[in-house]
């Protein structure tokens, strides 16, 4: 290649990586204006004391020594909250994973079956929780009066402290139908001969979900658990809609707690030191996730 060629083709680089990079240009962007940047500036908020109306005073790590040592509805956050995600994700996986199992096998109306058990999942969370909040009506609402022709007394659903966080489990079980879509994808994905297998060696069907079902979906019910993790330890707007954190901060969700601290009461700073406090919590766990999955998880190949 002569000298006037490679001079050609090193300018043609040149304007192709040039116009890489401004294609990616609104993405970076994006990322620094949009994600970075606020992530920063709420790392820095953390560490003052600002109520919006009054200048920012810088107290150092006075707002984390107050989460830990004087604010009680710290604890009772993290304890909805731990409640509620973990019961809403155990619950989930396991009533989706069974639903799936159900509309995997040839039935007459599979089709119709799989809308109706997707359709909750598509409507506005706001949209359900108001629904719900009728559904729950201890006084006119439908399911008490469906319970009281079993002889179930009536039942205070959300505005009990014993039973809110368990009603708002339900409706994130009723909700799950991306779940069901997820898992019923992954049974179509397992390998017939596997099943024809434990077939010929004699197994039945929990042979085959134990041994073959249930090992080839492990990192799908994995990446689900990660999912409704995230999706569960923030949750806010049925604390919002529904109880407002009542009664008796029994559904004080973490995210709702942040949200109350910085625009009812406007003292951002702290809110702000929340917010980094669940990023660390969120963070770990999910570490913690990803290291359990070594022993349970088996990708194809054989590998974990």
């Amino acid at each position: 290649m002569s000298t006037g060629q490679q001079s050609s083709y090193r300018s043609l680089k040149r304007q192709q990586v040039i116009v890489g990079y401004l294609c990616i240009l609104p993405a970076i962007l994006g990322l620094f204006i949009f994600t970075l940047g606020p992530l920063l500036y709420s790392l820095y908020l953390s560490f003052t004391d600002w109520t919006i109306l009054k200048p920012k005073q810088w107290v150092g790590f006075d707002n984390y020594r107050q989460i830990f040592t004087q604010d009680l509805f710290f604890f009772d956050s993290l304890k909805a909250t731990a409640y509620y995600a973990i019961g809403s994700v155990a619950a989930s996986i396991l009533f989706c994973f069974i639903v799936a199992l159900f509309l995997n096998q040839k039935i007459r109306g599979r089709a119709a079956f799989r809308a109706i058990f997707y359709l909750p999942s598509i409507i506005p969370v706001l949209a359900s929780s108001i629904i719900w909040l009728w559904l729950y009506n201890p006084d006119f609402g439908i399911i008490n009066h469906l319970l009281s022709f079993i002889g179930i007394d009536k039942l205070m659903w959300v505005n009990s402290p014993d039973t809110s966080v368990l009603s708002m489990i339900i409706i994130a079980v009723w909700g799950s139908g991306n779940v069901i879509v997820i898992f019923l994808a992954g049974l179509q994905d397992v390998p017939a001969h596997l099943l024809e297998a434990v077939e010929i060696d004699g197994g039945g069907w929990w042979h085959k979900l134990r041994s073959v079902t249930i090992p080839l979906m492990s990192p799908i019910i994995f990446y689900n658990v990660i999912l409704g993790f995230v999706n569960s330890i923030t949750a806010f707007t049925q604390a919002y809609a529904m109880t407002q954190g009542g009664p008796g901060n029994s559904t004080l969700f973490y995210a709702f707690y942040i949200y109350r601290e910085a625009f009812q009461r406007q003292n951002m700073g702290y809110a702000c030191a929340l917010a980094w406090v669940l990023f660390i919590i969120v963070a770990f766990f999910t570490y913690l996730l990803f290291r359990s999955s070594a022993g349970w998880v088996h990708y194809e190949g054989g590998n974990k």
